[in-house]
């Protein structure tokens, strides 16, 4: 006998033992629709390796000895499922397990506050979730028109306020961080958000966040996050067609603002949206066409969209998925930027002009004719592997050209690009998540094609950013999250000289000529942001939670580079201009109920304190170069630019009820929300640091806003923001300090009936320049009647210090066969209201909207 083989011959016995005594079991993990779960855990001891997570088909298999076990099948959201099994040797055992919803609505699942799966109820931080076919069922076509329903959520222009974080930026630069499917929607030159690509028909959920994140989603997340997600196709295909029309009625306080006679401003449109299983392949499709005559004089607006998201699932490659998602939008029309007069001018002492005809028509030279083109090609990788590891590779193109008859425009690309890493950890008194990640953020600014000039010039700016986020889980009831970020941006400008017109003559002036070409943040953030959040369960449905997180937003090229003219104002660029930072901190309780067999539901308290230091906002000034200080042309520099106005700070508190349930007969869902904010200016009376374009620190006295009954005003001293405000109190800009939200659907059989009310509170605030009689002295009748509209607002019964109602409502009929007929009126009250200076919001209007469901669920 050879002994030298003796030890391999017993390790092949060995190991052939060992693989015959071994078990298994394997099989399917699917909701009561019959989708499969991706990534439910299959637990039956995780300390010894016996625990599974399933695939994109839903699919686990785990070996084990043989002998008798408990096996625990889990996935947020739904109701824990343990069935016990006796293995004999070397049996294969199928466990296919269907999970039931769990039926209350803080348990439903949202991924944003940790960038994977978890339960509402758990999250530390506050978050709001509204469902994409509320949005769609009350013919939402744009996703900033969904934004405004959001309790401690405001709207201008389409820049999303949330908790007065922001006030009005002139569409340069957010502290909210918009995502579509985790991927950011900022543009790369004002980091703006382009609502108008998100597809509608397609919206699965809406996730907001409210309070900086910045140390998981970065600079853009000082204020919070709106993270959209869209859905994927299920078991059977679905297909759904949607056409809308309307009609927009005339004012009723001031009818002669109706522009347009008795020919009323029309809309409508039709979108659609397709999704389906191929085997491993899964498609959805997405388009949509919509026209607006507007209410405004020459506002009209149209667009298309198309859409398409493909994602292919291996086979061979268990847990792998790969795939690519399309968006692309045009859209052409005009722009109305503020109104021509309002109300009784007084244009000369005792010589009273009235301008209630002129609310609805543009001040001269400030339309402009747009084309605007919108495309975001997102490939992507996602890989699961059999112990738990969760590798994904997120990137996007993002290019939103602007165009316009004026010359000016702007071709902005953005290219991103993210590698993330998640794991979750059991043991039998903790559990943990981990996840992990990287991102580049490059952005490549110029001007259009044959422009004849160029909004920001050529510009580039590189973000390069790590963060980490640990979740611990201890004893089922307490909740600890960790993370950090650390972030480097590069910004650079690539602005030549520029020729521009004084008094008639070309003279050449050199831009940014005592500034360094390239600005970064090594000085601003040379450390990581960090939060730490808790939440713990105290009773079976209480959940008690705090957080702190650290925030930051270095500028956008917009807000420093950004030059041009709107009328009879200068809007200017501010190369100085610093990164912003602050911190949010919150503490709040969630309550879960359930009133009984039919009523489920939650209510929310909240109490938060953001802090800014320099935080940006648009300044009045005057900022032209010392030698276009006389050009009357330019109105002597007068104008806006981002400035640093000092540290700010906001209290408040927020309380929030949803539910849904049986009301007799009725099927009744609701949200509401109340939201109050304390915003204020720590440095109210300290010196604004004012530069111009050209880097050079302004020695402006208040004379150009102190001659004009400024109360705040002092020609002997320089500008402060008291100065520039119609507020005698240090109130932030642009603010509303209180905001309610009311949305209650009642169902029975096939009718439906919705009702929405939003009330924000009287805007204390607003740049004085608005209200002063600066511009009429320069000959030019802008904004007139702001001061007069906002006297008439503190005079009537619902005036200062109560503000604006809009409510909503709208009656619908689902029939069996997929049918729905919606009859809606926005704007019930005729309400005449401007969510900034000079812009009237659209007055009562008419919608009628039929959709059609093929095959699928006809919801």
């Amino acid at each position: 006998m050879n002994f030298k083989l003796l030890p391999v011959i017993l390790s092949c016995f060995l190991t052939l033992s060992a693989y015959a005594q071994n078990a298994k079991i394997s099989g399917v993990v699917s909701e009561e629709s019959g989708e499969a779960l991706i990534s439910a855990n299959v637990v039956i001891d995780a300390a010894k390796g016996f625990a599974a997570v399933t695939d994109f088909d839903g699919k686990y298999e785990i070996s084990l000895p043989a002998g008798s076990y408990e096996v625990s099948f889990r996935y947020v959201s739904k109701d824990e499922q343990k069935l016990k099994v006796t293995l004999a040797e070397g049996e294969n055992k199928t466990l296919n397990v269907v999970l039931k919803e769990k039926a209350n609505l803080i348990d439903v699942v949202v991924v944003t506050g940790t960038k994977y799966e978890q339960k509402l109820g758990e999250q530390t931080v506050s978050m709001d979730v509204i469902k994409g076919s509320s949005l769609t069922n009350q013919n939402i076509t744009d996703m900033s028109q969904g934004m405004s329903r959001v309790p401690g959520v405001t709207i201008a222009d389409g820049q999303v306020n949330i908790r007065g974080g922001a006030g009005w930026s002139y569409g340069a630069g957010s502290r909210v961080q918009v995502l579509i499917d985790d991927l950011p929607l900022l543009t790369a030159d004002a980091n703006d958000a382009k609502w108008n690509i998100i597809p509608m028909e397609n919206v699965d959920q809406l996730e907001v966040i409210k309070g900086a994140a910045s140390a998981l989603y970065g600079s853009g997340a000082l204020n919070g996050i709106v993270n959209v997600r869209t859905a994927y196709p299920v078991n059977e295909p679905y297909t759904k067609v949607t056409v809308y029309t309307g009609i927009i009625e005339k004012p009723v306080l001031h009818p002669k603002m109706a522009y347009w006679g008795s020919n009323a401003p029309l809309s409508g449109g039709v979108n659609f949206a397709h999704r389906q299983k191929f085997g491993q392949h899964d498609l959805v499709l997405g388009g949509a066409y919509d026209s607006n005559n507007g209410h405004l004089d020459s506002s009209d607006t149209h667009s298309v969209r198309g859409t398409v998201k493909y994602r292919y699932r291996f086979k061979k490659i268990e847990g792998l998925n790969l795939g690519v998602n399309i968006s692309a939008y045009h859209s052409w029309g005009k722009t109305f930027f503020f109104w021509k007069g309002y109300g009784n001018i007084e244009i000369a002492p005792g010589n009273f002009v009235n301008y209630d005809s002129l609310a609805y028509k543009p001040f001269g030279g400030t339309i402009t004719q747009y084309k605007s083109y919108r495309i975001t090609v997102d490939p992507f990788v996602d890989y699961y592997d059999k112990k738990g590891n969760h590798f994904k590779l997120l990137t996007r193109f993002f290019n939103a050209t602007n165009t316009n008859n004026t010359g000016q425009g702007s071709v902005p690309n953005l290219y991103y690009g993210e590698f993330q890493y998640h794991r979750g950890f059991e043991f039998k008194k903790f559990n943990f998540n981990v996840v992990a990640g990287t991102v580049i953020n490059y952005s490549d600014v110029n001007a259009p094609k044959n422009s004849t000039n160029s909004l920001f010039g050529k510009n580039t700016a590189l973000n390069y950013s790590l963060y980490a986020q640990a979740d611990f889980k201890f004893f089922k009831k307490l909740n600890v999250s960790l993370g950090a970020r650390w972030e480097y941006f590069n910004m650079k400008n690539y602005a030549k000289d520029s020729t521009v017109t004084i008094n008639g003559s070309d003279t050449t002036v050199s831009y940014f000529d005592r500034l360094a070409s390239n600005q970064n943040s090594i000085n601003d953030l040379p450390y990581p942001l960090f939060r730490i959040g808790l939440n713990y369960q105290a009773a079976e449905a209480t959940y008690i939670r705090g957080s702190f997180g650290q925030g930051f937003r270095y500028p956008t090229i917009a807000e420093r580079y950004i030059s041009t003219v709107v009328g009879p104002l200068v809007i200017a660029s501010n190369p100085q201009l610093k990164p912003e930072k602050g911190y949010s901190a919150e503490l709040g309780i969630k309550q879960g109920f359930k009133l009984g067999k039919g009523w489920v539901g939650f209510a929310d308290a909240s109490f938060f304190w953001n802090q800014y230091e320099d935080m940006m906002e648009f300044t009045f000034g005057q900022f032209g170069a010392q030698n276009t200080w006389l050009d009357l042309n330019r109105n002597f520099g007068f104008g806006f630019a981002s400035q640093n106005v000092g540290q700010t700070r906001i209290l408040g508190t927020e309380i929030v009820l949803a539910g849904q349930g049986k009301l007799g007969p009725l099927d009744v869902q609701i949200m509401t929300g109340y939201n109050f904010i304390d915003p204020r200016a720590i440095n109210w009376n300290d010196t604004l640091s004012l530069y111009n374009y050209e880097g050079v620190k302004l020695q402006n006295k208040g004379s150009a806003l102190a001659a004009y009954n400024q109360p705040n005003g002092d020609s002997t001293l320089d500008i402060n923001y008291a100065m520039t405000s119609t507020s005698k109190s240090n109130i932030l800009k642009y603010r509303n300090r209180h905001t309610f939200k009311f949305d209650l659907t009642m169902s029975y059989k096939g009718l439906e009936w919705n009702t929405n009310l939003q009330y924000a509170s009287y805007m204390e605030n607003i740049d004085y320049a608005f209200v002063s009689g600066l511009f009429q002295l320069l000959g030019k009748s802008a904004f007139g009647g702001v001061d007069y509209y906002r006297k008439q607002k503190e005079a009537t019964a619902i005036g200062k210090g109560r503000g604006d109602i809009v409510w909503n409502m709208h009656l619908a009929y689902n029939f069996k066969q997929g049918v729905r007929v919606a009859f809606l009126v926005k704007n019930l009250l005729n309400w005449e209201y401007t969510p900034r200076p000079a812009y009237l919001e659209a007055p009562r209007n008419y919608q009628i909207q039929l959709s059609y469901v093929f095959g699928g669920n006809k919801k």
